[in-house]
C-alpha cells in the first residue's frame, strides 16, 4: 500500500506551489500597477474637466458685463480670486488668470487661464474670446 502512494507523481510539490504563487504575484502586482494608473488618469481628467467648466463659468461671466466695464479694462495676468471645488475626496484649487487687449476701439480679446496641480506639477487649460462693443 505505502509503495503505491510512492510511485503515484500526481501530486504538486512544495517547490511547484511556491513557484506558481510567485508567477501569481507578480501577474497581480502588473495589474495593480496598471489599475493605480488608470485612477490616476481618471482624476488628472475629471481635474482638467472641471478647468474646462471653471473657464467656462468665468468667461459667460465676463462675457456678459457691459463692454466698458471695469473688469474688462485693458490688464496683463491679472490674478483673479482662487476657486475650491471638491470631488473625490479632497479639494482642489483653480488659480485664474485674465489678460484683456484692446484690438481696436469696438473690440477687445479676453484670455483667461485657468492653472491647477496635481502631484507637484501645474496644469493650464487657457481659453481666448472676443467682444464686440454692441
Amino acid at each position: 500500500m505505502d509503495r503505491t502512494a510512492l510511485l503515484n507523481n500526481k501530486g504538486v510539490t512544495l517547490i511547484e506551489l511556491m513557484f506558481s504563487l510567485v508567477i501569481l504575484l507578480i501577474a497581480s502586482l502588473a495589474l495593480m500597477q496598471t489599475a493605480m494608473l488608470g485612477i490616476s488618469m481618471n482624476v488628472q481628467n475629471a481635474m482638467r474637466d472641471e478647468a474646462v467648466n471653471v473657464a467656462e463659468m468665468r468667461m459667460n461671466q465676463l462675457k456678459s458685463l457691459p463692454f466698458i466695464h471695469t473688469d474688462l479694462a485693458p490688464v496683463e495676468n491679472f490674478a483673479e480670486p482662487g476657486i475650491s471645488r471638491s470631488f473625490r475626496g479632497f479639494s482642489i484649487n483653480y488659480m485664474s488668470t485674465r489678460t484683456v487687449d484692446d484690438i481696436n476701439a469696438n473690440s477687445k480679446q479676453i484670455t483667461l487661464v485657468i492653472a491647477w496641480s496635481y502631484r507637484g506639477k501645474t496644469y493650464s487649460h487657457g481659453v481666448t474670446t472676443i467682444m464686440r462693443k454692441q
